[in-house]
Protein backbone atom coordinates (compact mmCIF):
# COMPACT_ATOMS: atom_id res chain seq x y z
CA UNK A 1 0.00 0.00 0.00
CA UNK A 2 1.44 3.33 -1.09
CA UNK A 3 0.06 6.74 -0.13
CA UNK A 4 1.45 10.15 -0.96
CA UNK A 5 0.54 13.83 -1.17
CA UNK A 6 0.01 15.28 -4.62
CA UNK A 7 3.24 15.70 -6.56
CA UNK A 8 5.33 13.35 -4.42
CA UNK A 9 6.08 10.92 -7.25
CA UNK A 10 3.77 8.00 -6.54
CA UNK A 11 2.98 7.32 -10.21
CA UNK A 12 6.64 7.46 -11.24
CA UNK A 13 7.52 5.00 -8.48
CA UNK A 14 4.96 2.31 -9.29
CA UNK A 15 5.70 2.62 -13.01
CA UNK A 16 9.09 1.00 -12.32
CA UNK A 17 7.63 -2.09 -10.63
CA UNK A 18 7.76 -5.47 -12.36
CA UNK A 19 4.43 -5.91 -14.22
CA UNK A 20 4.83 -9.69 -14.17
CA UNK A 21 4.48 -9.52 -10.37
CA UNK A 22 2.50 -6.34 -9.56
CA UNK A 23 -0.63 -4.47 -10.65
CA UNK A 24 -1.94 -1.14 -9.35
CA UNK A 25 -5.34 -0.35 -7.82
CA UNK A 26 -5.70 3.43 -7.69
CA UNK A 27 -7.75 5.10 -4.96
CA UNK A 28 -7.98 8.63 -6.32
CA UNK A 29 -11.19 10.63 -6.56
CA UNK A 30 -9.86 12.77 -9.44
CA UNK A 31 -8.01 10.31 -11.66
CA UNK A 32 -11.20 8.31 -12.15
CA UNK A 33 -12.29 10.65 -14.96
CA UNK A 34 -11.82 10.15 -18.67
CA UNK A 35 -10.79 13.17 -20.77
CA UNK A 36 -9.17 14.91 -17.79
CA UNK A 37 -5.76 13.26 -17.63
CA UNK A 38 -3.69 16.47 -17.71
CA UNK A 39 -5.19 18.32 -14.76
CA UNK A 40 -5.55 15.20 -12.61
CA UNK A 41 -2.03 13.93 -13.40
CA UNK A 42 -3.55 10.55 -14.21
CA UNK A 43 -1.21 7.73 -15.25
CA UNK A 44 -0.50 8.04 -18.96
CA UNK A 45 -1.36 5.37 -21.52
CA UNK A 46 2.36 4.52 -21.52
CA UNK A 47 2.29 4.09 -17.73
CA UNK A 48 -0.71 1.76 -18.00
CA UNK A 49 0.94 -0.23 -20.79
CA UNK A 50 4.05 -0.64 -18.66
CA UNK A 51 2.15 -1.84 -15.59
CA UNK A 52 -1.63 -2.37 -15.36
CA UNK A 53 -3.57 0.32 -13.46
CA UNK A 54 -7.11 -0.33 -12.27
CA UNK A 55 -9.75 2.36 -11.55
CA UNK A 56 -8.18 5.19 -13.52
CA UNK A 57 -9.83 7.07 -16.40
CA UNK A 58 -13.00 4.95 -16.39
CA UNK A 59 -15.77 7.48 -15.62
CA UNK A 60 -17.32 10.17 -17.82
CA UNK A 61 -16.81 13.75 -16.55
CA UNK A 62 -20.61 14.05 -16.56
CA UNK A 63 -20.94 11.34 -13.91
CA UNK A 64 -20.12 11.00 -10.24
CA UNK A 65 -19.54 7.87 -8.18
CA UNK A 66 -20.15 7.23 -4.51
CA UNK A 67 -17.81 5.38 -2.20
CA UNK A 68 -19.94 2.22 -2.14
CA UNK A 69 -19.79 1.81 -5.92
CA UNK A 70 -16.09 2.62 -5.97
CA UNK A 71 -15.38 0.04 -3.28
CA UNK A 72 -17.29 -2.60 -5.26
CA UNK A 73 -15.10 -1.87 -8.30
CA UNK A 74 -11.97 -2.01 -6.14
CA UNK A 75 -13.02 -5.39 -4.71
CA UNK A 76 -13.57 -6.71 -8.24
CA UNK A 77 -10.11 -5.48 -9.26
CA UNK A 78 -8.55 -7.04 -6.17
CA UNK A 79 -10.18 -10.42 -6.87
CA UNK A 80 -9.05 -10.28 -10.50
CA UNK A 81 -5.43 -9.49 -9.62
CA UNK A 82 -5.23 -12.16 -6.91
CA UNK A 83 -6.89 -14.74 -9.17
CA UNK A 84 -4.09 -14.23 -11.69
CA UNK A 85 -1.46 -14.71 -8.99
CA UNK A 86 -0.20 -11.15 -8.90
CA UNK A 87 0.39 -8.73 -6.03
CA UNK A 88 -1.96 -5.73 -5.84
CA UNK A 89 -0.38 -2.40 -4.91
CA UNK A 90 -2.99 -0.03 -3.49
CA UNK A 91 -2.10 3.59 -4.21
CA UNK A 92 -3.90 6.59 -2.74
CA UNK A 93 -3.66 10.34 -2.67
CA UNK A 94 -6.58 10.80 -0.29
CA UNK A 95 -7.81 8.30 2.21
CA UNK A 96 -11.61 8.31 1.93
CA UNK A 97 -11.99 5.59 -0.73
CA UNK A 98 -9.04 3.62 0.63
CA UNK A 99 -10.39 3.63 4.19
CA UNK A 100 -13.84 2.64 2.97
CA UNK A 101 -12.27 -0.28 1.08
CA UNK A 102 -10.03 -1.44 3.94
CA UNK A 103 -12.24 -0.85 6.96
CA UNK A 104 -15.81 -0.70 5.67
CA UNK A 105 -18.55 1.73 4.78
CA UNK A 106 -20.72 4.02 6.86
CA UNK A 107 -24.32 2.74 6.99
CA UNK A 108 -25.74 5.73 5.09
CA UNK A 109 -29.56 6.02 5.15
CA UNK A 110 -31.47 5.86 1.85
CA UNK A 111 -31.72 9.38 0.48
CA UNK A 112 -35.06 10.55 -0.95
CA UNK A 113 -35.18 12.04 -4.44
CA UNK A 114 -36.56 15.26 -2.97
CA UNK A 115 -33.50 15.66 -0.73
CA UNK A 116 -31.12 14.79 -3.59
CA UNK A 117 -32.64 17.47 -5.82
CA UNK A 118 -32.57 19.99 -3.00
CA UNK A 119 -28.86 19.38 -2.39
CA UNK A 120 -28.04 19.44 -6.11
CA UNK A 121 -29.55 22.92 -6.35
CA UNK A 122 -27.08 24.35 -3.81
CA UNK A 123 -23.70 25.84 -4.57
CA UNK A 124 -20.65 24.60 -2.67
CA UNK A 125 -20.70 27.70 -0.48
CA UNK A 126 -24.37 27.13 0.38
CA UNK A 127 -23.68 23.48 1.26
CA UNK A 128 -20.87 24.55 3.59
CA UNK A 129 -23.10 27.11 5.31
CA UNK A 130 -25.83 24.51 5.86
CA UNK A 131 -23.32 22.07 7.35
CA UNK A 132 -21.97 24.75 9.67
CA UNK A 133 -25.48 24.96 11.11
CA UNK A 134 -26.50 21.29 11.05
CA UNK A 135 -23.26 19.36 11.54
CA UNK A 136 -20.11 21.49 11.98
CA UNK A 137 -18.04 18.45 12.94
CA UNK A 138 -18.63 17.08 9.44
CA UNK A 139 -16.60 19.95 7.98
CA UNK A 140 -13.59 18.85 10.04
CA UNK A 141 -13.69 15.41 8.40
CA UNK A 142 -14.11 16.52 4.77
CA UNK A 143 -11.23 17.78 2.66
CA UNK A 144 -11.84 21.46 1.77
CA UNK A 145 -13.49 22.03 -1.63
CA UNK A 146 -14.77 18.44 -1.81
CA UNK A 147 -18.16 19.56 -3.08
CA UNK A 148 -19.38 16.00 -3.63
CA UNK A 149 -18.64 15.03 -0.03
CA UNK A 150 -20.31 18.21 1.27
CA UNK A 151 -23.39 17.18 -0.65
CA UNK A 152 -23.40 13.62 0.68
CA UNK A 153 -22.99 14.85 4.26
CA UNK A 154 -25.84 17.33 3.83
CA UNK A 155 -28.12 14.66 2.35
CA UNK A 156 -27.55 12.44 5.38
CA UNK A 157 -28.15 15.32 7.79
CA UNK A 158 -31.39 16.33 6.06
CA UNK A 159 -32.54 12.72 6.36
CA UNK A 160 -32.24 13.12 10.14
CA UNK A 161 -28.85 11.50 10.87
CA UNK A 162 -25.67 13.35 11.83
CA UNK A 163 -23.13 12.49 9.13
CA UNK A 164 -20.23 13.10 11.52
CA UNK A 165 -21.54 10.45 13.92
CA UNK A 166 -21.91 7.62 11.43
CA UNK A 167 -19.84 4.58 12.40
CA UNK A 168 -18.22 2.06 10.11
CA UNK A 169 -19.93 -1.32 10.02
CA UNK A 170 -17.48 -3.61 11.78
CA UNK A 171 -15.97 -6.30 9.60
CA UNK A 172 -17.33 -4.92 6.34
CA UNK A 173 -13.96 -3.83 4.90
CA UNK A 174 -11.56 -5.88 2.80
CA UNK A 175 -9.10 -6.35 5.66
CA UNK A 176 -11.62 -8.73 7.25
CA UNK A 177 -14.10 -9.67 4.52
CA UNK A 178 -11.31 -10.51 2.04
CA UNK A 179 -8.82 -11.59 4.70
CA UNK A 180 -6.45 -9.06 3.16
CA UNK A 181 -2.85 -9.22 4.33
CA UNK A 182 -1.03 -5.87 4.07
CA UNK A 183 2.64 -6.63 3.38
CA UNK A 184 3.73 -2.99 3.57
CA UNK A 185 1.99 0.35 4.14
CA UNK A 186 3.98 3.45 3.21
CA UNK A 187 3.56 7.21 3.13
CA UNK A 188 5.96 9.09 0.85
CA UNK A 189 7.31 11.71 3.22
CA UNK A 190 9.41 14.21 1.29
CA UNK A 191 11.16 17.28 2.61
CA UNK A 192 8.62 20.13 2.34
CA UNK A 193 10.93 22.24 0.15
CA UNK A 194 11.49 19.35 -2.26
CA UNK A 195 7.76 18.57 -2.37
CA UNK A 196 6.85 22.18 -3.16
CA UNK A 197 9.45 22.33 -5.92
CA UNK A 198 7.96 19.18 -7.41
CA UNK A 199 4.45 20.66 -7.17
CA UNK A 200 5.58 23.86 -8.92
CA UNK A 201 7.23 21.82 -11.66
CA UNK A 202 4.13 19.71 -12.16
CA UNK A 203 1.86 22.77 -12.26
CA UNK A 204 4.01 24.23 -15.04
CA UNK A 205 3.89 20.93 -16.93
CA UNK A 206 0.08 20.79 -16.61
CA UNK A 207 -0.24 24.27 -18.09
CA UNK A 208 2.27 23.61 -20.88
CA UNK A 209 0.54 20.31 -21.70
CA UNK A 210 -2.80 22.07 -22.24
CA UNK A 211 -4.81 21.88 -19.01
CA UNK A 212 -6.81 25.00 -19.94
CA UNK A 213 -7.66 23.58 -23.36
CA UNK A 214 -8.59 20.26 -21.73
CA UNK A 215 -10.94 22.09 -19.37
CA UNK A 216 -12.58 23.92 -22.28
CA UNK A 217 -13.13 20.71 -24.27
CA UNK A 218 -14.81 19.05 -21.31
CA UNK A 219 -16.78 22.19 -20.43
CA UNK A 220 -18.08 22.52 -23.99
CA UNK A 221 -19.08 18.85 -24.04
CA UNK A 222 -20.53 18.33 -20.55
CA UNK A 223 -21.00 21.79 -19.06
CA UNK A 224 -18.84 23.86 -16.75
CA UNK A 225 -20.58 22.44 -13.65
CA UNK A 226 -20.03 18.77 -14.54
CA UNK A 227 -18.58 16.60 -11.73
CA UNK A 228 -15.27 16.08 -13.50
CA UNK A 229 -14.48 19.80 -13.59
CA UNK A 230 -14.96 20.08 -9.83
CA UNK A 231 -11.53 18.45 -9.50
CA UNK A 232 -8.74 20.52 -8.00
CA UNK A 233 -7.51 23.38 -10.19
CA UNK A 234 -9.95 23.25 -13.08
CA UNK A 235 -11.65 26.46 -11.93
CA UNK A 236 -8.34 28.24 -12.55
CA UNK A 237 -7.99 26.55 -15.94
CA UNK A 238 -11.44 27.77 -16.97
CA UNK A 239 -10.63 31.31 -15.81
CA UNK A 240 -7.52 31.27 -17.96
CA UNK A 241 -9.18 29.92 -21.10
CA UNK A 242 -11.93 32.56 -20.72
CA UNK A 243 -9.29 35.26 -20.58
CA UNK A 244 -10.04 36.38 -17.02
CA UNK A 245 -6.55 35.40 -15.80
CA UNK A 246 -3.11 35.38 -17.41
CA UNK A 247 -0.61 32.50 -17.39
CA UNK A 248 1.26 33.88 -14.39
CA UNK A 249 -1.92 34.05 -12.30
CA UNK A 250 -3.02 30.63 -13.54
CA UNK A 251 0.30 29.10 -12.51
CA UNK A 252 0.31 30.83 -9.11
CA UNK A 253 -3.24 29.77 -8.26
CA UNK A 254 -2.78 26.22 -9.54
CA UNK A 255 0.49 25.68 -7.68
CA UNK A 256 -0.82 27.20 -4.44
CA UNK A 257 -4.01 25.12 -4.51
CA UNK A 258 -1.91 21.95 -4.89
CA UNK A 259 0.39 23.03 -2.07
CA UNK A 260 -2.58 23.62 0.20
CA UNK A 261 -4.03 20.27 -0.77
CA UNK A 262 -0.71 18.54 -0.08
CA UNK A 263 -0.61 20.06 3.43
CA UNK A 264 -4.03 18.61 4.21
CA UNK A 265 -3.04 15.22 2.81
CA UNK A 266 0.16 15.14 4.88
CA UNK A 267 -1.78 15.99 8.04
CA UNK A 268 -4.17 13.11 7.36
CA UNK A 269 -1.44 10.59 6.48
CA UNK A 270 0.55 11.34 9.61
CA UNK A 271 -2.46 10.44 11.74
CA UNK A 272 -2.72 6.96 10.20
CA UNK A 273 -0.78 4.59 12.46
CA UNK A 274 -0.70 1.89 9.77
CA UNK A 275 1.44 4.06 7.47
CA UNK A 276 5.23 4.17 7.64
CA UNK A 277 6.75 7.55 6.61
CA UNK A 278 9.43 6.81 4.03
CA UNK A 279 11.44 8.32 1.18
CA UNK A 280 10.36 7.24 -2.34
CA UNK A 281 13.64 5.42 -3.02
CA UNK A 282 13.29 3.33 0.13
CA UNK A 283 9.61 2.67 -0.57
CA UNK A 284 10.45 1.38 -4.05
CA UNK A 285 13.10 -0.96 -2.63
CA UNK A 286 10.73 -2.37 -0.02
CA UNK A 287 7.81 -2.86 -2.42
CA UNK A 288 10.03 -4.40 -5.08
CA UNK A 289 11.27 -6.99 -2.56
CA UNK A 290 7.81 -8.01 -1.35
CA UNK A 291 7.03 -11.67 -1.83
CA UNK A 292 3.36 -12.36 -2.16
Amino acid sequence: MLTAPTGAGKTALVRELDPSRFEIISFDSRQIYKELSIGTAAPSSEDCEKIPHHLVSFLSPSESIDAAKFVTKAEDALDDILFRGKIPVLTAGTGFYLNAFLYGMFPVPKISEEIKLKVESLSMEERIQELKILDPKALQKIFPNDNYRYGRALEVNWMGTLWSELKVEEGSGALISKNLNILGAFFLDLDRKELYERIDSRARKMIESGMAEEAKRVSDKYGEDCPGLQSLGYNFALENIKGTSNLETFFGNLSQSHRNYAKRQITWFRKQKILEPIHPNEAYRKIKNING
